[in-house]
């Protein structure tokens, strides 16, 4: 009877640990999909970002094309006063 009981308490044990072990990977999955919902969100951000800076920098390049047209513009018309 003694080791009836014995197997049944090592059972018993072996119950709780897994209890315990399931209740860990069930915070670390949690944790684990706050970290994910915090890194899209992140991304999100990191993409707007970056479609943002893409746009300044066309913009940017056709103000840097219409400046160095009217430069060239004054330019030739400093040649022109030469003798």
């Amino acid at each position: 009877m003694n080791n009836g009981l014995e197997k049944f308490t090592d059972l018993e044990n072996k119950v709780y640990r897994t209890i315990e072990l399931f209740k860990a990977v069930k915070l670390q999955k949690e944790s684990l999909e706050k970290e994910v919902v915090k890194v899209k969100s992140q991304l999100d951000q990191t993409q707007a970002e970056n479609e943002r800076l893409k746009q300044e920098a066309v913009e940017l390049r056709k103000e840097r094309e219409l400046v160095k047209g009217k430069v060239e513009n004054i330019l030739k018309n400093l040649d022109s006063l030469a003798p």
